[in-house]
């Protein structure tokens, strides 16, 4: 009887194994994991590490308020009467303007927007969607020497690897 029970279990595992293989290649399983850009929840796309750099101590990450419409989700962090504000936002499609410039974010093409002491706009397109991170450095601007989108480059790694879209 224990033969048996032991012979059965083996055969069960081989044909649990056979049928894992056959689901097909580990990328077309990523691909099918990756949260569409109108699933996603903007909020749950930062944290207080990845904010951290990005708003100024007195302006605080909080929590973030949703601000979506039928075309975006999007999600807001900071203090928009001290200009120091971080949206993370998910759409259909890129912005239909040309980049300042191009930037690496995670392997991926980032696209500058707008990018000056005051402000930066980086967009990320995949097959998913396009994320945008809009920062507004608010009156850190002043005070830290590094106000590029490179910024804003970590906060938009981990929200590409939230969605699974890196």
């Amino acid at each position: 009887m224990k033969l048996r029970r032991t012979a059965h279990a083996a055969a069960l595992a081989v044909a649990v194994a056979a049928l894992s293989a056959c689901g097909g290649s580990s990328e077309d399983a990523a691909t099918s994991d990756a949260v569409g850009w109108d699933a996603a929840e903007p909020c749950s796309l930062a944290d207080d590490a990845t904010l951290a750099p990005l708003l100024t101590a007195g302006a605080g990450a909080g929590e973030g308020t949703a601000t979506d419409s039928p075309e975006r989700r999007a999600c807001t962090w900071g203090k928009p009467e001290a200009l120091n504000t971080v949206t993370v936002t998910t759409t259909s499609a890129p912005e239909p303007v040309d980049p300042l410039r191009t930037i690496d974010v995670g392997g991926l093409e980032g696209r500058a927007l707008a990018e000056s002491k005051y402000q930066c706009i980086l967009e990320v397109t995949t097959d998913a969607g396009t994320l945008s991170i809009e920062t507004k450095f608010g009156l850190d601007a002043t005070a830290n020497p590094d106000t590029s989108c490179d910024r804003s480059v970590p906060l938009a790694e981990h929200a590409l690897g939230q969605l699974k879209w890196a």
